[in-house]
């Protein structure tokens, strides 16, 4: 178990540049940045090391559901690329950059034309 976690947390910390004292924190501050679904794994597996910890609660721990949920977690991950991330959206803002000069040229050209000044 810890060594799930602590796969998971290093990938965290690597991919995406996220630094935690637990997996929970570190979950916690990646927030909207992972898919719902990798986010409802990663709190199984968090669950899943809480009850762990105790003998009798380990019992309760679904392992093929643990498993599944770690390869989803892990796969999501390493697939995370973060320079193409950071390249989309400076491309993004550029974008909604260039579109805002671009409608407020429009604006000024019809205000113009609406004068007679053009």
């Amino acid at each position: 178990m810890q060594k799930m976690t602590g796969q998971i947390s290093a990938l965290l910390e690597d991919k995406l540049r996220i630094r935690g004292k637990s997996l929970a924190v570190q979950l916690r501050k990646a927030g909207r940045r992972l898919p719902r679904a990798v986010r409802r794994d990663a709190r199984y597996i968090i669950q899943s090391a809480d009850l762990t910890d105790n003998p009798k609660l380990a019992r309760m721990v679904d392992t093929k559901k643990l498993k599944r949920a770690h390869a989803n977690v892990v796969r999501h991950l390493e697939t995370v690329d973060l320079s193409a991330q950071r390249r989309t959206a400076l491309l993004n803002l550029i974008a909604s950059i260039a579109f805002a000069i671009l409608m407020t040229f429009i604006l000024v050209l019809f205000v113009l034309v609406q004068r007679g000044f053009v």
